[in-house]
């Protein structure tokens, strides 16, 4: 059997090759003849709401001319059991059904499916034209009120917010050993807090005590941040055929979540569906993921157009249409409250964030979540609290795309700590955030959960503070109208999701090849590349991988299950596949694939060598001191390179691979394995003997119970352990005569662990900075975004090369010291997830250089609103 996700088969260097040669590389790059399928290919195209509060009634075809009308129109109606409408999971419904309001412009109605490519491509164009087919209800007698994000700020400050259904809460009192992790998860009813059923007095006086301190030293603070678009290299696409000799639906698409894309599939095309026995995913590259694809309805749509097709069909945005209903980041309002205590040090941070959620949940949980741990920064503090919610409204859907919702609180508490630094203690920024920055080994995060690993924020901050262009900004000369400034803003952040359960695969070929299978996808962080380099690292020669696999790790996961049944440990960790998020590659990914690698190599090659060097009684330490570049290369002795190792395994029909699964959960679970009396400890919980993928696999099942981490006294999930810190000094001016913020500087301070292959790690740096500045100064969607033609690149505003290619560009990378992220008893992990820091910090660094350009003054020179235009800055 054949895994249900087959990823895009060659290396690394393959891959860029095809892409620089212009060959097929993305899903819209492919054609069903590619693919082996039959050739004629149907086009879907996606029928969208264009106004919102009006009752949806139907569909009328006599409004598109008759050489236009499709061949096939599916609606909610058509979705009639065992097809469904409504997928539980994240949830959202497919299609509006007859009679029921439409919840926002842009609002999915109906599939048509054309035969013709000419006469889709004309609909199309007409039908976003003109208002279309659809048929709306009367507008309703009054107006619906819609609240403004200032108005929704100002609510949820007294702790009430309409329509939200979505609050995270945490409280921090570290003289009272007061906190989540001590305590339990805090939620709130009827306007008092609570852990679990049970009330939470304390909370209650906590909350109070907070919202009575006098402003002292102290700063409070407004901003807001804007919904902006993945802006991706390339729009949505995919092709879908039912084949029905197999009963298979084949989905071909870039998809950055195939683990439950092919559970929400089945799930509305009917999980008995005799027609659909499998569901099989390709998993293209993606041309831009980082949150943007993660949980994307778009897979859902194909897989609908592809069951009622009766042939191949094609579901393609254009750039107009991923503007329509791709997924869009939160805009956001916080409010926060910093206090400093006489000696300096933060006595208090109080916070009230709103993101402002589409109505449909997608992953609106997670990105709040990340958002209220992160929204006191990387501070140790006497007493905090955190208040964030996610208000639903009739905007597109919006998910967890660049940063999962801690730019937008980053943008608050950085220029928070400037301003009370500078205006209130006349301080030095950097010197005071590395004063009262969180150190792992003595601190807590705002969980109140230790920091047991590594952490270097202050060193960050100190590198920072040397630097000479911190040192050197009072000497910024400014010109007439042009002002000239530096600006620093540092972070910790969370990656991972606290609870990553982690599969990979590894084997030999009969020849000395290696070939590696992994849960992971590609989406640009160079996540192929690494983990070829890493197995090649581990077992001597270049090495293949295959990513985005899911259904031969969901076999061996069953199979865990099965064999942990009866595991005390086992309730508590998981074996559920997690997203194959952009910042996962080098912690979560690279681990799984070592320990795969270690195994591989004392289960099976090791033996292999004793036997073909005639030494049974070798011992694993020894060979494993002469093993290089592939070889067993022991002193007088001939050498015994792969190639002869991988041979003598399949000769001797022993599996020549196999599959790990790991658990992190404020640690790595691990556990002791015994093959033909070897021992070996790994740092994963599940190990089997492979062949190849999706043939059936031999369980080893571990001595002894398995070893999990520790969990919170207080009995909740700990939200996160593992952090990468990051920072950038930002360099601008501002030109009052031309209206134009520019960055001149970039400076950014990299706590990536040892660096696996340079060019993905600079590939992210530049990446990430120009994610931040396109953020902050330029990306604002246009209001009527989701109405049909408005929106495009003609007037969504993206740096250009002109706006980035003067900018002085470094990175400062943190060295990482013998003990590795989590201690000495695991030095061996060396790699941190990246992928977002390198974006967070860019927004505020920005707004402090403008601050500082404009005289530090008072609170009016900080911005207070992204995008930041010099039209709203209090000049001088």
């Amino acid at each position: 059997m054949a895994p249900d996700v087959a990823g895009v088969g060659g290396s690394a260097a393959e891959r860029r090759l095809r892409i620089i040669t212009g060959q097929k590389t993305y899903a819209s790059d492919y054609r069903p003849k590619d693919l082996g399928w039959p050739e004629h290919c149907a086009h879907a195209l996606l029928l969208r709401a264009s106004v919102a509060g009006r009752a949806y009634t139907g569909i009328d075809l006599g409004r598109i001319r008759p050489d236009l009308r499709p061949d096939l129109v599916i609606t909610a109606t058509d979705l009639r059991p065992p097809f469904q409408n409504f997928i539980s999971t994240m949830p959202i419904e497919l299609f509006v059904t007859p009679g029921q309001p439409i919840d926002y412009v842009g609002q999915p109605i109906a599939l048509l499916l054309y035969d013709d490519f000419m006469c889709f491509r004309r609909a199309a164009q007409e039908i976003r034209e003109d208002a279309g087919p659809i048929v709306y209800a009367p507008p309703p007698a009054e107006p619906v009120t819609v609240t403004t994000i200032e108005e929704e700020l100002t609510q949820w400050r007294n702790l009430r917010c309409d329509n939200g259904p979505n609050e995270t809460h945490y409280l921090l009192d570290v003289d009272r050993d007061y906190s989540q992790w001590t305590r339990g998860q805090l939620t709130l009813a009827n306007g008092k807090f609570q852990r679990g059923q049970r009330p939470d007095p304390d909370a209650d006086r906590m909350f109070q005590e907070m919202s009575a301190d006098g402003d002292g030293r102290a700063v409070q603070t407004t901003t807001y941040t804007q919904t902006i678009d993945p802006a991706f290299l390339e729009p949505e696409a995919g092709l879908g055929w039912l084949d029905p000799a197999t009963a298979t639906l084949n989905l071909v698409l870039g998809t950055q979540s195939p683990y439950s894309d092919v559970t929400e599939v089945r799930a509305v095309l009917g999980a008995s569906n005799p027609r659909i026995r499998d569901i099989r995913i390709t998993a293209k590259d993606m041309g831009g993921g980082f949150g943007g694809r993660d949980k994307s309805p778009f897979t859902l749509y194909l897989a609908v157009a592809a069951a009622f097709a009766g042939s191949p069909v094609r579901l393609a945005f254009d750039r107009r249409e991923q503007f329509q209903g791709g997924l869009k980041r939160h805009a956001s309002a916080v409010h926060s409250h910093i206090r400093a205590a006489a000696d300096g040090t933060l006595d208090s941070i109080r916070t009230f964030t709103v993101l402002r959620g589409g109505p449909e949940t997608n992953l609106n949980g997670a990105v709040l979540s990340l958002a209220a741990l992160h929204a006191t920064g990387p501070y140790r503090v006497r007493r905090a609290g955190s208040h964030a919610v996610v208000v639903q409204r009739p905007i597109p859907t919006v998910g967890s795309m660049r940063g999962f919702g801690i730019p937008q609180v980053a943008f608050n508490v950085e220029t928070a700590i400037d301003r009370l630094a500078v205006l209130e203690l006349g301080e030095d920024p950097i010197a005071f955030r590395s004063r009262n920055v969180l150190r792992s080994g003595t601190d807590r995060d705002l969980a109140g959960t230790p920091l047991r690993f590594h952490l270097p924020t202050a060193e960050i901050c100190d590198a920072a503070h040397a630097h000479e262009l911190w040192q050197g900004r009072h000497d910024l000369r400014c010109g007439e109208g042009v002002y000239r400034g530096v600006g620093f803003a540092c972070c910790m952040e969370a990656y991972g999701t606290s609870s990553d359960s982690v599969y990979c695969a590894v084997r030999v070929t009969a020849d000395g090849g290696i070939e590696v299978w992994s849960q992971t996808l590609d989406m640009g962080q160079g996540a192929r590349q690494s983990l070829e380099l890493v197995a090649t690292e581990e077992l001597g020669r270049p090495a293949r991988a295959d990513l985005g696999i899911t259904g031969w790790f969901e076999k061996f996961a069953g199979h865990l299950a099965t064999h942990h049944a009866h595991d005390p440990t086992f309730k508590n960790w998981s074996l559920v596949h997690g997203a194959s998020s952009a910042s996962k590659t080098a912690f979560f990914h690279v681990h799984a694939l070592r320990e795969a690698c270690r195994a591989l190599l004392r289960l099976r090659l090791l033996p292999a060598a004793r036997v073909i060097l005639g030494e049974p009684d070798l011992a694993d330490e020894e060979l494993l001191s002469y093993w290089r570049n592939g070889e067993v290369q022991l002193p007088g002795r001939p050498s015994v390179p792969l190639a002869d190792l991988a041979a003598h395994v399949h000769q001797s029909n022993a599996e020549p691979g196999v599959m790990v699964h790991g658990y992190f959960n404020n640690g790595w679970s691990s556990a002791r394995f015994t093959v033909d009396g070897h021992t070996l400890d790994l740092w994963v919980d599940g190990l089997a003997f492979i062949r190849e993928p999706g043939d059936d696999m031999t369980i080893l099942a571990p001595q002894g119970d398995i070893r999990m981490p520790p969990l919170a006294p207080g009995g909740s999930k700990i939200p996160r352990s593992v952090y990468a810190s990051g920072a950038h000094l930002i360099g601008v001016t501002v030109d009052t005569r031309r209206g134009a913020i520019t960055v001149t500087d970039a400076v950014t301070f990299l706590d990536a662990g040892d660096v696996i292959a340079r060019p993905v790690v600079d590939g992210q740096v530049e990446g990430g900075l120009a994610m931040g500045i396109a953020h902050t100064l330029f990306e604002e969607l246009p209001p009527e975004t989701g109405a049909g033609p408005f929106a495009n690149f003609d007037r969504y505003r993206l740096p250009r090369w002109n706006d980035l290619r003067a900018i002085t560009r470094q990175t400062v990378p943190v060295e990482l010291g013998p003990d590795g992220i989590l201690g000495p008893d695991q030095p061996n992990v060396r790699h941190k997830g990246i992928g977002e820091v390198t974006m967070t910090t860019v927004a505020p660094a920005i707004a402090n250089a403008v601050a500082h350009a404009l005289g530090h003054v008072d609170a009016r020179c900080w911005p207070t609103r992204t995008p930041i235009r010099v039209a709203d800055l209090s000049l001088p």
